[in-house]
């Protein structure tokens, strides 16, 4: 059974973010995981006499805060599993998670969640860990996809195993995928119709596939205030593209669609070499 890892930090957006995994778990059957990293001891106290016992403390103090939220939400706390780790967070999901895991986590929350995605630990976690990555806001309310717009680029294609992936697990509610392509280049437009072309052809059997294709100097605009109409969308972006390494599209795509836009956002893993 796949499982889904949920990130969670006790902020006010945790019980959300809590309803939002069960939710995916009862809609694709996953086994549900919820990690919770205590603060722990500063550096210079790493070996300061009764750290055990304080980071013992701590982990028991997160369990009994998981208890109540789960408690207050109606769930049964069979129904997933909970850790309170202390190990660094990247090595304990590269131990403890496979390919096949998916992981998810809340925008805009407090502690190591609240600059996701423009802060370190959330850079760590896209250039060190392989593993599909599912961002929701803080105030979205429906979380189950039924249409996924892609980023694409031809000189960035799509893991298209990790692409499989995706559509094996949340395919059984999706009606719509949309290519969408931002041309900064127009020397590159035959190359990006073909991809666009090829990746549609691939897709259009099991899904009804569109392609979008924007190379005016509103592209952006144009984009934001169309997604801001389809609130069951989300951006699915790949590991290593444009969209995350360069400054213009990583704001757009970050910035303005996920943080203002409220539009979740997949990440696709890159290709095992």
């Amino acid at each position: 059974m796949k499982q889904l890892i949920v990130l969670i930090d006790f902020s006010p957006y945790t019980p959300n973010l809590l309803r939002l995994a069960f939710e995916w778990k009862k809609t694709y059957g996953f086994s549900l995981t919820f990690v919770y990293k205590v603060a722990g001891l500063a550096p210079t106290l790493s070996n300061a006499p009764g750290k055990e016992e304080i980071i013992d403390f701590e982990k028991k103090e997160a369990k009994t805060k998981f208890s109540e939220q789960a408690t207050k939400l109606g769930v049964s706390e069979d129904e997933a599993s909970f850790l309170a780790i202390s190990d660094p967070l990247i090595r304990f999901l590269q131990e403890k998670t496979g390919p096949e895991d998916l992981l998810l986590l809340g925008l805009k929350g407090t502690g190591f969640l609240k600059k996701l995605l423009v802060g370190s630990t959330a850079t760590d976690i896209i250039n060190r860990l392989d593993r599909l990555i599912i961002a929701l806001p803080k105030s979205i309310e429906q979380t189950i996809p039924k249409r996924l717009v892609l980023a694409c680029h031809v000189k960035y294609p799509f893991n298209e195993q990790a692409l499989s992936l995706l559509l094996q697990t949340i395919g059984s509610t999706l009606t719509e995928i949309e290519l969408l392509t931002i041309l900064s280049d127009p020397s590159e437009r035959q190359a990006t119709e073909e991809y666009l072309n090829d990746l549609q052809k691939k897709l259009d059997a099991d899904y009804s596939c569109s392609i979008s294709l924007y190379e005016h100097v509103d592209a952006f605009d144009t984009i934001k205030n169309r997604l801001r109409g389809f609130p069951d969308d989300y951006i699915v972006l790949q590991k290593g593209s444009r969209t995350l390494n360069d400054q213009l599209f990583r704001k757009f795509f970050i910035s303005d669609l996920v943080h203002e836009g409220e539009t979740p956002l997949m990440v696709l893993p890159c290709e095992e070499p």
